[in-house]
């Protein structure tokens, strides 16, 4: 029991001001605050800075997409790199890269109907696998804030219940039942809630716009893998009919 009121602030009359109960609170409800404020901030800072990410995102997606509009794919290709660490351009990029060990540009041209095929496979695996990896970075530090919006309720709650706790003891100790002994705790308890809810809610918020902004490109992406696929490696004769179908546009207005 003497351990436990080590932890446990002094009793005091009732409180008016949450600095006031801030400066009663004991060890433990102090620590939990110190800890939930933290995330908090940590929370803050990651999402803006995710918010700054995805804004330079959306400009690079942009300005690539009036490349390929307006030059042509063959373009986009070259300037691939200015592009990055969009998606886009970095499938572009490794298509790319893929071209040149083959001595190509632009598009390769087959005659033979397997041998282009097994080159779209070994292409297509080589782009998700650019693009998987681009993926994770666009969800850097997301993390943090799913750990933030499930940790930081209970965290407040066990400072809830702690708080609580130390009312009862202080009745007891008190040997009375009035608001001056129990408001202390109560009001502790309270502010532990409050912390824990202030930290997950905007985590929480965060966390589902940036994951849906992911998930949103995920989509948008496999279209535009199979487009660029089927665009660079192609049978000779074919060239146009793979881009000129009723869901694809020409080769030269490649569409993202």
């Amino acid at each position: 029991m003497d351990s436990m009121h080590a932890f446990l602030p002094p009793l005091a009359a009732a409180t008016s001001s949450l600095p006031q109960i801030v400066d009663d609170m004991g060890a433990f409800g102090l620590a939990s605050l110190v800890i939930l404020t933290l995330a908090s901030i940590a929370s803050w800072g990651v999402m803006f800075e995710r918010w700054r990410f995805f804004r330079q995102l959306d400009k690079k997606v942009r300005d690539l997409r009036n490349i390929i509009r307006t030059r042509g794919l063959s373009s986009a290709l070259v300037e691939s790199e200015t592009y990055l660490p969009s998606v886009e351009a970095a499938v572009l990029n490794e298509a790319h890269l893929f071209l040149a060990q083959r001595g190509v540009q632009g598009q390769l041209v087959l005659d033979d109907r397997a041998v282009a095929e097994a080159e779209r496979s070994r292409l297509r695996a080589l782009l998700e696998g650019r693009a998987s990896a681009q993926f994770a970075v666009m969800e850097r530090y997301l993390i943090l804030l799913s750990t933030v919006a499930s940790a930081s309720p209970f965290l407040g709650l066990l400072a809830t219940v702690w708080g609580i706790m130390h009312s009862f003891l202080s009745m007891a100790t008190g040997g009375a039942a009035s608001i001056d002994v129990v408001g202390p705790g109560i009001a502790e308890a309270l502010v532990g809630t409050i912390a824990g809810l202030g930290a997950a809610i905007p985590a929480l918020v965060g966390y589902n716009i940036f994951v849906r902004k992911v998930q949103k490109k995920e989509s948008e992406i496999d279209l535009f893998l199979s487009r660029v696929v089927e665009y660079l490696v192609a049978v000779r004769g074919e060239e146009q009919a793979v881009m000129d179908t009723s869901s694809r546009p020409s080769p030269k207005t490649l569409a993202i």
